[in-house]
């Protein structure tokens, strides 16, 4: 690897970390990194299933707040340059990534304190001093500095390790190597025992089971099991009963809609086109940036605030109500992100209201949001990452570990498409229907069903995927009386095809209730899957 490629590899995971303020979410995720990783290094199949094999292993790995274990970015990089340069497997990859990951993650927390620091010398120390001006300085200075630790982090482990790394992996006899792949195999069960975590409920558990009949019997694809629990998630909606809410009441949430507008006529009047679409979509476009200058102090807060200047700077004219403004809106923040223009459009409608009532109780736009955050992060994170992502990292995973470029094209496209369309109208109906929304939502109980439909889809592509996406065997052989061989493996089909996949998740999700830390579990699984594969045990 010469350093024009160790250069371009760092541009790589640059690139990726973009997706904290262009939209193209989950561009971080290795079915993207990897396939970029084997274009620069010239060998684009490898990459590409690298880059599968990777994401099935860490597909659980939630980026909820600070939780997720792995720095998933430079993981995917290093994981996919360091095996494609020295010769090595898919698998091999896989077990060099995560513990990458994991030193990477750490120093990342590191650099996190850093930045609040930054954040506080440039903002928090004399709010007085704030302008929507300092903001997006802050904004952009902080998300610098994180795109040069990605940049110099991958260039300089670069620099420094591929040789050595290259020599390690030309020592490591086969039988190592192989070993090393089955425990990445069981490496996949976590992250579908997270997801199964995140995803089951009492009604949603027999899908699951559906999921994998389809899959593991009739050998249906995971997009056909897609489609069939997509039709019994629209079955699940449209025909089931609603006894606490009867039919007048879908009807009533509209009439709920139409009282917004019951406000003295002289503020009606004085907010009529205050806001209008260019604000909007700027709001829409700015909230990308919701992760950018990620901070630990107050996580999303500056990232919030740089969405709403352009509300800001519409409704306020003097220094000092924008000061004012851009204080409130600095406050700690966090919630999921693709949701979050649900909120951002409700702030945006109280702070039109505020600059034109004098008796308006600025107290309660914090007051508003805060009380959302939580259930809309709820809510964002299961349907984001339990249900579309996992829904997109199932068709693409089945491309990809064939090496087609479409694995990574379907994956950016199955989440992003949706995930574009969701956020732009939760923009303009938030801002329509104000804060009420959720709350009439929630009386007429559709969060709880559409809850429901996302845990039904959401299930059967889980239960699919458990059969088709984690290869657990056994080589176990015994010779009985009269000559008679018992092949373990034909056997546990004949009772039931896929028993080890499914028993491994299940085990998996079982330690995770029982609150077993993630890091341990990771290498625990992968020294279990050595171990027991060098013993003769799996394969």
């Amino acid at each position: 690897m010469n350093i024009i490629q160790m250069a371009l590899l760092g541009l790589i995971a640059v690139f990726g970390w973009c997706e904290y303020v262009d939209g193209i979410n989950k561009s971080t995720r290795p079915i993207v990194m990897c396939t970029l990783v084997g274009l620069v290094l010239g060998d684009l199949p490898q990459g590409i299933v690298i880059g599968g094999t990777l994401e099935l292993a860490t597909m659980g790995m939630m980026g909820i707040g600070i939780s997720i274990p792995i720095n998933i970015t430079i993981a995917g990089v290093l994981g996919a340059g360091f095996a494609i340069s020295s010769g090595l497997s898919p698998k091999a990859a896989v077990a060099l990534a995560i513990p990458i990951g994991i030193v990477y993650r750490l120093l990342e927390h590191l650099a996190t304190t850093g930045y609040d620091l930054v954040a506080a010398k440039m903002l928090f120390d004399h709010p007085e001093c704030n302008t929507t001006r300092r903001v997006t300085q802050t904004f952009w200075l902080i998300f610098g500095l994180s795109c040069a630790f990605m940049f110099l982090t991958v260039f300089l482990s670069l620099l420094i390790g591929a040789d050595a790394v290259a020599g390690v992996a030309n020592a490591i006899p086969e039988n190592i190597l192989n070993a090393i792949g089955t425990g990445t195999n069981l490496l996949a069960a976590l992250g579908f025992a997270m997801l199964f975590n995140l995803t089951r409920t009492p009604k949603t558990m027999a899908f699951f089971f559906i999921g994998f009949v389809c899959a593991s019997y009739l050998n249906m694809p995971t997009m056909a099991v897609a489609i069939v629990g997509a039709a019994f998630a629209a079955i699940a909606y449209f025909f089931t009963g609603n006894e606490s809410a009867p039919k007048e009441a879908a009807e009533e949430i509209f009439d709920d809609f139409d009282a917004l507008d019951d406000e003295p006529e002289e503020i009606a009047a004085a907010r009529e086109h205050l806001l209008g679409k260019r604000e909007l979509n700027q709001v829409f476009f700015k909230s990308f940036g919701l992760e950018g200058p990620f901070i630990y102090s107050r996580l999303q807060a500056i990232g919030w605030c740089r969405s709403m200047l352009p509300v800001i700077e519409k409704l306020y004219t003097t220094e000092e109500d924008r000061c004012a403004a851009v204080n409130r809106h600095l406050e700690f923040f966090n919630s999921n992100p693709e949701f979050s223009t649900a909120i951002m459009g409700i702030s945006a409608s109280m702070e039109e209201q505020n600059s034109v009532d004098p008796d308006f109780d600025t107290a309660s736009i914090n007051s508003v949001k805060a009380g959302l955050m939580g259930p809309v992060a709820g809510i964002g994170d299961s349907f984001w990452w339990g249900i579309v992502k996992t829904v997109a990292s199932g068709i693409g995973c089945q491309f990809a570990m064939q090496g087609s470029i479409l694995g990574p094209i379907l994956f950016l496209l199955v989440f992003n498409i949706p995930h574009w369309v969701i956020r732009y109208i939760l923009t303009f109906k938030g801002y329509e229907l104000g804060g009420r929304v959720l709350e009439s939502m929630a009386e007429n109980n559709i969060i709880e069903k559409i809850s429901l439909c996302a845990g039904i889809l959401g299930m059967m592509v889980i239960g699919a995927m458990t059969c088709s996406m984690i290869s657990v065997t056994t080589p176990l052989v015994f010779n009985m009386a009269n000559g008679v061989t018992l092949t373990l493996q034909d056997t546990l089909d004949e009772i039931l095809p896929n028993m080890l996949p499914l028993a491994s998740v299940f085990i998996v999700a079982t330690l995770l209730r029982r609150k077993v830390k993630i890091i341990p579990l990771l290498f625990g699984l992968l020294a279990f899957g050595i171990v027991f594969n060098l013993l003769g045990i799996i394969a």
